[in-house]
């Protein structure tokens, strides 16, 4: 099927390529479909972008290449929701602001986005933990991994 981007223009997308989230994402309840796609010369950022919705895009990364230790557990009711049943099924991402060099723009430790690879289901969890913050600075240290 044919979907208008926000920064790739017209493109041809699988079905099997669509993520669901039950529940939207915060603040987009009413956008359930979305498709992960890469940014052109560079493997570090995608761009998760709405079906139905062109303007609505939004850049991720995977927080591990970025930030030693994150870590954290998923609640039992994300595990069923999202109805994993081994770890390796499950895909991270955070959610990029883009400030006006990558170096300073920020990642949303605090809010990840959990996939479950295999039958792509997703949703935005928040986590109860102090340590990790909305506004993360990406640092040109981490950007060398």
């Amino acid at each position: 099927m044919k979907i208008k981007t926000a920064y790739l223009g017209e493109i041809e997308i699988e079905k099997a390529d669509i993520i669901g989230f039950e529940y939207g994402i915060p603040g987009f309840e009413e956008e359930k479909e979305f498709v992960l796609l890469p940014i052109e010369g560079n493997i570090a950022f995608h761009a998760l972008q709405s079906v139905h919705t062109e303007a609505l895009a939004f850049i991720v990364t995977n927080p591990y290449t970025m930030i030693e230790n994150y870590s954290f557990d998923l609640e039992e009711s994300t595990v069923k929701a999202l109805q994993i049943k081994e770890e390796q099924e499950v895909a991270v991402f955070t959610i990029v602001s883009l400030k006006e060099t990558i170096a300073s723009s920020t990642i949303n430790l605090k809010a990840p986005i959990i996939l479950n690879t295999t039958i792509k289901k997703a949703k935005q969890v928040i986590l109860n933990n102090e340590e990790y913050s909305i506004r993360h600075v990406i640092s040109a240290e981490s950007l060398k991994g």
